[in-house]
């Protein structure tokens, strides 16, 4: 709730510093009541409903405040199971009340900004996204749904079965000693007194078998079946979903994915471990990496699955099952089985979430950009889960020397992250030209069917999501761009300051103006403008003139292309005083009445689209259309 009212903040639903206010003042509150109930009933408090039904969460709550003191209020508004009744208990304790609210207002004043502001830059960057392309915005969501989503499914799971895994473990084992073969399999995975090699050979080679026979099933499927058509169908709408913003930060995030980063870093963390004298958990890695990566190699030659239908992505061999989601699965799935370890059970969660995030993302990068259908990455998982499970299980059970989590994770992080960085700033445009969406067909238009009507053909809206009709393309100009840029140029436009990854930064800049913001790209069918020029505007409240433009057909009669964009104002989003960003006005009309005096010495034509679908809600376009060439 916190996340969504930081958000309706960034869209401008709320204001920040009266939200900060109500935010603390509200916890304050509340914790305050808790204390003061706590306070009037003291040890009668344990016997009442609903505090009878939950004596462990009562004495969990004076165990933390025992252990930190004062300071258990401020860790108290940060960690859950504590978090309701610790107020309640302090009071029962009878904390003196001066000292208690002192606590209570400074962690409230910590607790507003620490749930409000993530949603608030999660909006803003939203809001950014939106204004570049709204695919992206929407490719934000579905990214943090994802995320969010695994973080909550697999701290769940963790939970669930935490308790219940020793009783499960004893369960197969009473039920393995009623079964004179099985015994031998079920103690070397679970019984920490028996001998593992033998049983876990036996184990190892059953399992190989029986992820081949089952992963080999998509041969003998029919193509046109659910599994295909689902494919075809996510495939499809993910593809409507690029953006070459999205595309970047998708390849940098698939690129951790990739062969050379997961087999590097597996060795070199071996290697680390094999120094650090932790062989048993080498082996155990290496055994599970080198496994799944055979068993997939394996896999995609017996089942000649082909990739999809993109340009370059042939080359990369066959489809089933997704390498990148096997290995990564097998790499990242076992160190956290390593480093849960060595933590206590209520801390298991975190190893096994950050293993899930980098195992999703890396397997949502090449679905996203069309390297791989789903299936290929469901099968991927399952495949790498198996070994993941068996031989974690195994090393889990059985004696090894600790490892201390607080050294081996830093380690690992900074390890992956600089093979990362090493692997991507090698191959990073490699990837953005094999994964490059494929460019619409260009149609061949003359000057003559152009100007008859032609123009009717080009699309009436900035291609963005399926549907969005919030910028209309209301420019057309048949020429060369440096012609155009030369006259503009003349009657006082000029090039923009084009925002790029470093100048983003100047959008935290609370004192830029329209001189200092950088210009936001936007992207029409997958594409950024080729030309982008603005113009300065004495007006009240300062505004920007933009003109955007995107190369759209060359004429077959003449040297010239045909480009289609739109002119536009740009004012200041300054809604959230600490970030701000240009973002474009809803009224398209005036300033293409401005071009039009502008471009006055030119050949041009207005037009009307009578046939074009309404503009979007709050949008002022009336239809025209100015069409531009040079004057003859």
């Amino acid at each position: 709730v916190m996340f969504g009212i930081g958000a309706m903040i960034a869209a401008g639903s709320m204001e920040l510093v009266p939200t900060l206010i109500m935010a603390a003042l509200g916890a304050v509150l509340g914790d305050g009541l808790s204390y003061l109930i706590g306070r009037h009933y003291h040890q009668r408090l344990r016997v009442m409903w609903p505090f009878r039904r939950h004596p462990a969460m009562i004495a969990r709550s004076m165990e933390f405040f025992h252990q930190h003191g004062g300071k258990s209020i401020i860790l108290a508004r940060f960690v859950g199971p504590v978090r309701p009744l610790l107020p309640a208990v302090v009071g029962m304790l009878d904390m003196p009340p001066a000292r208690f609210f002192l606590f209570n207002i400074l962690s409230a004043l910590l607790w507003a900004p620490a749930y409000i502001l993530p949603g608030v830059l999660f909006g803003a960057s939203l809001g950014v996204a939106t204004e570049i392309a709204g695919r992206l915005g929407l490719l934000l969501v579905i990214l943090l749904a994802i995320v969010w989503s695994s973080w909550w499914l697999v701290k769940r799971i963790a939970r669930s079965l935490q308790p219940r895994a020793l009783s499960l473990r004893m369960t197969i084992l009473d039920w393995s000693r009623r079964h004179r073969y099985m015994h031998p399999l079920a103690a070397a995975l679970l019984d920490p007194e028996h001998p593992e090699a033998r049983g876990m050979t036996v184990l190892t080679a059953l399992l190989f078998i029986a992820s081949f026979l089952f992963l080999i099933t998509p041969r003998h499927l029919p193509s046109g079946g659910l599994p295909g058509n689902f494919d075809l169908y996510l495939f499809n709408n993910l593809q409507d979903l690029r953006s070459p913003f999205g595309d970047h930060l998708l390849i940098v995030a698939g690129q951790i994915g990739s062969a050379w980063v997961l087999y590097s870093f597996t060795a070199l963390m071996s290697l680390w471990l094999l120094w650090r004298r932790r062989w048993r958990a080498a082996l155990h890695w290496l055994v599970t990496v080198g496994s799944v990566g055979l068993l997939t190699h394996a896999i995609k030659a017996y089942t000649t699955i082909e990739r999809p239908p993109l340009p370059g992505i042939a080359s990369l061999g066959y489809a089933f099952p997704s390498a990148e989601a096997s290995v990564s699965v097998a790499v990242f799935g076992f160190l956290a089985v390593i480093i849960a370890r060595e933590l206590r059970s209520n801390w298991h969660w975190i190893a096994y979430s950050t293993a899930v995030l980098l195992i999703v993302i890396t397997g949502f990068a090449p679905l996203y950009l069309g390297a791989h259908w789903l299936s290929d990455v469901l099968g991927g998982w399952s495949l790498g889960l198996a070994w993941v499970a068996l031989m974690g299980i195994a090393y889990r059970q059985h004696p090894a020397p600790p490892i201390s989590a607080g050294i081996l994770a830093p380690v690992a992080l900074a390890v992956l992250v600089l093979i990362t960085g090493i692997y991507s700033s090698q191959h990073r445009h490699e990837a953005l030209a094999l994964y490059r969406a494929p460019a619409p067909e260009p149609v061949l238009l003359s000057r003559a069917d152009w100007l008859s009507g032609g123009w009717r053909s080009l699309p009436a809206y900035r291609d963005d999501l399926k549907g969005s009709h919030h910028h209309p393309l209301d420019v057309q100009w048949m020429g060369s761009a440096d012609d155009l840029r030369a006259y503009l140029t003349g009657k006082g436009w000029r090039a923009a300051n084009v925002a790029g990854m470093a100048s983003l930064l100047d959008l935290f800049n609370s004192d830029a103006g329209l001189q200092e913001l950088p210009i936001l790209p936007q992207v029409h069918q997958g594409q950024t403008e080729q030309l982008l020029l603005v113009r300065n505007l004495d007006a009240s409240p300062p505004r920007l003139m933009a003109l955007r433009l995107w190369k759209s057909r060359p004429a077959p009669d003449t040297r010239s292309t045909l480009w289609v964009g739109n002119v536009s104002y740009l004012y200041i989003e300054d809604r959230l005083k600490l970030f701000r960003f240009l973002r474009t006005d809803a009224d398209f009309d005036a300033p293409l009445r401005r071009l039009a005096a502008d471009t006055a010495e030119l050949s041009q034509r207005l037009v009307q689209r009578a046939w074009a679908p309404p503009p979007g809600a709050g949008i002022q376009w009336s239809g025209s259309v100015l069409l531009l060439c040079p004057a003859h």
